[in-house]
């Protein structure tokens, strides 16, 4: 069951219907490309005559469709439209896309920007290479932050107490026999993250990956979100990698951030 999130210090403001519409939509998340509206409301936790009710408007407004014979709902191309709000709005993004453009084509390496949503990381710019490794990655999808080179690299800038409430609130499974789910171990990786500038991992969330990131910093030090490079282990060793592009993802970054310049590390 899909759960509101805490109604933040100003409860009076919160508007309860606006986040249960949200719910809806978030439903697609969890339960597939189709749901019945029995299926949506248990996914909600709201009754069957409310979730009717925010179905039949959600979908007056376009942003669902009804298959009026399967009785059956799924989700608007419409709502790509919100999501296209942010992508084109936002100055990081807008920094991004140009400078992991050059970083793609001077690398030729799957590159990616994601940012912390919670517990998890959302894609929000990429650039494949021409040996991406996970192919079916696109932007928005979710990665748990736990696992994933980026979100180790954002959890770094955080304190220790901030990244242990992440990992409280994160479910700690394996995607491969390669991903690390003790909290000693996720933390003994972002603090070895923390001290070298970059995240690394291999293969945690998809077998043949290898992943280093480094975080995208606030004035304050802080991150909200990654860059990082993503390659094959028939091409690469962890230690290679860190060796020879550590830099390159941790200028990349600072340039992003509005720090330094960035200056691509020619392959060998």
């Amino acid at each position: 069951m899909l759960n509101a999130k805490a109604a933040t210090a100003e409860p009076a403001w919160f508007v309860s219907s606006v986040e249960k519409a949200f719910r809806i939509l978030r439903a697609f998340e969890l339960g597939g490309r189709s749901l019945s509206l029995t299926e949506i409301a248990e996914l909600t936790g709201l009754d069957k005559s409310a979730a009717q009710r925010f179905t039949y408007t959600l979908a007056a407004l376009g942003y669902l469709h009804k298959d009026s014979k399967a009785r059956r709902y799924t989700i608007s191309p419409k709502v790509m439209s919100l999501g296209m709000i942010y992508l084109r709005t936002d100055p990081i993004v807008a920094r991004a896309r140009h400078q992991l453009y050059e970083l793609n084509k001077s690398l030729d390496a799957t590159v990616n920007m994601t940012v912390l949503d919670d517990t998890d990381v959302i894609y929000v710019v990429r650039y494949p290479g021409r040996r991406a490794v996970t192919v079916d990655v696109v932007l928005g999808m979710r990665r748990p932050a736990f696992c994933s080179a980026s979100g180790r690299a954002i959890l770094s800038t955080l304190t220790d107490d901030e990244v242990l409430a992440v990992l409280d609130r994160s479910k700690l499974v394996a995607y491969t026999g390669h991903t690390r789910t003790s909290p000693d171990a996720i933390m003994a990786e972002i603090r070895k993250a923390r001290a070298q500038g970059f995240a690394l991992t291999e293969q945690e969330t998809s077998i043949g990956d290898i992943s280093l990131a480094a975080p995208v910093r606030n004035a304050d030090g802080r991150s909200t979100a990654a860059i990082n490079i993503s390659v094959s282990i028939a091409d690469w060793t962890g230690a290679e990698l860190a060796l020879k592009l550590g830099p390159t993802i941790v200028d990349a970054a600072r340039a992003i951030s509005g720090t330094s310049e960035f200056h691509p590390m020619p392959m060998a």
